[in-house]
């Protein structure tokens, strides 16, 4: 599929990444963009068709975006280091910022054959030609990478939160989160920092419930001497285009249309 046709592809599904994968990735001059990049799935439907099993959200508009993943499936016994290593090649060759996430944010379509055992996600301005072209440059125009069976390329739907509360000794709260887990737990990966009289932790990954989110105000609060109340939530970013999520439809599972499939 050429780039064109995959910006007019209408994708959907939901995502998250943490910073480990990418850690050494620097920007460089853009390779060529692809062209029918063989063995990509895209994800296709309206934006309201993202999986199976959404949770009931209520924090919602700017602490919720639309990001673009990158799902990849390894061939059995394949080295799954060099499948990431050639990803964060071709990433840094084309300056993208790109992080792994946790699956949870695919919907069902995707993972009801296998699991992605490496999974990236973009920046908030990306496309799905964007990351048609990474796997076309990380992996090749046919796909025939040693080790690759397939790749998803999909738009998903994130939380993009911030969790603060205010403290007199915020360095000693953020080491209770840490050595209780309180925030590991609910969140998987998340950012931490200290501040004067505050405390601050954020997090961008799959969609959490309301019930989600209020265990980790109360979690916050137990470990700072506060209440829930005193922990406030809020987007992680100001700026860019959030979701409305009263407007989302109802789920339904997305139906995936191979391109070149293996």
């Amino acid at each position: 599929m050429k780039a064109p046709e995959m910006k007019a592809a209408a994708v959907a599904v939901s995502v998250v990444l943490a910073s480990s994968l990418l850690a050494g990735c620097t920007a460089g001059a853009p390779g060529p963009r692809p062209s029918d990049p063989s063995g990509v799935v895209l994800t296709s439907g309206s934006g309201a068709e993202l999986g199976n099993g959404r949770p009931q959200v209520s924090h919602d508009g700017l602490m919720v975006r639309r990001r673009i993943a990158v799902a990849i499936h390894p061939a059995p016994d394949a080295d799954v280091d060099k499948l990431r290593t050639a990803l964060s090649s071709a990433a840094g060759s084309l300056g993208l910022a790109i992080s792994p996430i946790s699956p949870d944010v695919l919907g069902a379509s995707v993972l009801q054959h296998t699991v992605p055992e490496l999974i990236v996600a973009f920046p908030g301005d990306a496309t799905i030609a964007d990351g048609g072209e990474l796997v076309d440059l990380a992996f090749g125009h046919d796909q025939a990478f040693p080790g690759l069976d397939h790749v998803h390329v999909a738009q998903v739907l994130v939380h993009d939160l911030r969790f603060t509360v205010s403290s007199p000794n915020p360095g000693t709260v953020a080491e209770s989160v840490a050595l209780e887990g309180i925030l590991a737990d609910a969140l998987g990966n998340y950012d931490t920092r200290v501040g004067d009289g505050e405390l601050e932790f954020a997090y961008t990954g799959p969609l959490l419930s309301d019930k989600t989110v209020e265990a980790v105000r109360r979690g916050v609060a137990r470990a700072a001497g506060n209440t829930a109340d005193d922990v406030k939530v809020a987007p992680r970013s100001e700026t860019g285009t959030g979701v409305d999520m009263t407007k989302e439809p109802a789920e339904a599972a997305a139906a995936e249309e191979p391109v070149h499939g293996h």
